[in-house]
């Protein structure tokens, strides 16, 4: 994907004759080059199954038949909260780009026989995406769990059974109801400046909005109340494996961007060998783990994820692992972070770039600015994230993995290479 490099100081929808969907602009790193993304938020509407269909039949009704082909749905994709349609090209072709891209508004006017075998296409994706990847099974299931009751436990993906019950009647309402332009967010990304930009959608006869725009932010995510849930995944082929993930409510919200960072920079703590790090009481000091990765992710602004995927050293079985592990962190919080841990870890901390490297910067940017954008978040000037930076300190991660280390909702996933003996399942487990 080609992402978004840099925001202008007001990403307010500009107006011509009418209001129009919200104009975002970034300069392209390609001379010559154009980039334009349209993208739609599911809002309450739907499933994000329902969203991955249409975005399907959406596509195949923009581009036309003539244009079907192997890769047809290459420049669509549905998340559990939005989708992104877009096309690149010459900047000279740019009115052209954007007349194909305002096809998607159009109603939609397949066959039914063509929309009822788009069905197909979704069925054998599932088949590729799941079907014999144990990993994936368990990454679905957990999520359904951790965030049950909000629209990301929802996979867009979906199963046999839902996606042969996709109608094309439905599919028609819901696009009706969804893709319209005063829900939309087109991203232009190319050299050219907003007065040239907001010419070539006139040109191209860009839909004019005649309603208010909508506001875009993000779903309200509401969590379930703790609970603990063990799931067993079982498949000749896989590696021995604990996956650990927990989410947790803040107490009082934090920006985004600053939770983000702090959750990077705990991660890499956690992850090193220092004092407070649990390299030492996870791999050297007591060998249990061959290998793990952490990672501290933000949902929104009051809750956060932490997981904990293991590799054990041979002969130390997963409950025992999920044990020391969960010892560690909880010795970890009520120790606290270290002053020399914390300081250390921070100043080699690669979370952003070199901002002396225009390159590196540029391509950061890029990779942080379309995930901003679509996870319907606005992203922070360049100056704004470089204060974030002077925001970490050792007090706020402490907090944050006291948090961590206490009350939530958690999963964990028990991946072996062949089913266990059998047994009555305990309260909490759930095997597949």
């Amino acid at each position: 994907l080609i992402a978004i490099l840099f925001f202008q100081a007001s990403l307010l929808a500009h107006v011509w004759a009418a209001r129009a969907s919200e104009l975002l602009l970034a300069p392209s790193p390609l001379p010559g080059r154009v980039a334009v993304h349209v993208i739609i938020p599911q809002g309450a509407r739907g499933t994000p199954l329902a969203f991955h269909y249409l975005e399907h039949l959406v596509w195949l009704n923009a581009i036309g038949p003539e244009h079907v082909g192997p890769d047809r749905d290459s420049n669509a994709f549905t998340s559990a909260i939005a989708v992104d349609y877009w096309l690149s090209g010459e900047q000279k072709d740019l009115v052209d780009i954007l007349q194909r891209l305002a096809h998607i508004f159009r109603p939609l006017a397949l066959p039914r026989k063509t929309a009822l075998a788009e069905r197909e296409i979704l069925l054998r994706e599932y088949e590729t995406r799941v079907v014999g990847h144990p990993l994936v099974q368990a990454d679905l299931a957990m999520a359904a769990f951790l965030y049950a009751g909000n629209r990301i436990a929802h996979s867009p993906i979906g199963t046999p059974q839902s996606i042969l019950a996709l109608d094309p009647k439905q599919a028609r309402e819901l696009h009706a109801a969804t893709h319209r332009p005063q829900r939309a967010r087109v991203l232009i990304i190319g050299n050219l400046t907003r007065a040239q930009a907001l010419r070539a959608m006139k040109e191209a006869g860009w839909p004019l909005v005649t309603e208010k725009d909508e506001d875009v932010t993000p779903p309200t995510f509401h969590l379930a109340a703790p609970e603990t849930k063990i799931f067993h995944i079982t498949d000749p082929q896989v590696q021995l494996r604990l996956i650990w993930r927990r989410v947790v409510r803040l107490p009082d919200p934090v920006t985004f961007d600053i939770l983000e960072a702090q959750g990077a920079l705990l991660a890499a703590i956690l992850d090193s060998t220092l004092p407070g790090g649990l390299a030492g009481p996870l791999r050297y000091d007591a060998a249990l783990a061959a290998s793990f990765i952490i990672a501290v992710r933000p949902i929104d602004e009051r809750h956060v994820e932490v997981l904990f995927d293991a590799i054990p050293e041979t002969g130390v079985s997963l409950p025992r692992l999920r044990h020391v592990f969960e010892q560690a962190m909880a010795r970890v919080a009520r120790a606290g972070i270290p002053e020399a841990t914390f300081r250390r870890v921070l100043k080699r901390f690669t979370f952003w770039p070199d901002w002396d490297d225009e390159q590196e910067t540029l391509r950061w940017l890029a990779d942080y600015a379309f995930d901003r954008v679509f996870s319907l978040r606005r992203p922070l000037a360049r100056d704004a994230i470089r204060h974030v930076q002077k925001t970490l300190s050792r007090e706020d991660l402490n907090a944050l993995l006291r948090h961590l280390a206490g009350t939530g909702r958690t999963a964990i996933a028990f991946i072996q290479p062949s089913a266990a003996p059998s047994r009555p399942s305990k309260p909490g487990e759930h095997t597949q």
